[in-house]
């Protein structure tokens, strides 16, 4: 399962990838788990996504599930999900994702 630092981060993901239409983040998030490469590249691509989207909405002053400091949450997000794919043998599709950002 996805472990998370604080409950928040999975909450602010849930909340960007409904708002960026993002079905397969969304069922992964909700699952606390990817099952196969393709949906750990998908889950890797949705975090780098998902960081533009908070870059966008921090310029607007936006605030996300309470949050206004949106850089430190998409650290703790980052965090959780790397060493999460890292964990389970998906390192490779961060890698690829991180690269392609």
């Amino acid at each position: 399962m996805i472990s998370y630092k604080y409950d928040k981060e999975r909450e602010i993901a849930t909340f960007l990838a409904e708002k960026m239409s993002n079905f397969e983040a969304l069922s992964i998030l909700n699952a606390g788990k990817v099952n196969d490469a393709n949906q750990a590249e998908n889950l890797a691509k949705f975090f780098w996504c998902a960081v533009d989207e908070m870059i966008k909405l921090s310029k607007s002053n936006v605030e996300v599930c309470g949050e206004t400091n949106l850089e430190e949450w998409s650290e703790y997000l980052m965090a959780s999900l790397r060493s999460y794919l890292r964990g389970n043998g998906y390192i490779k599709a961060w890698d690829d994702a991180s690269e392609n950002s």
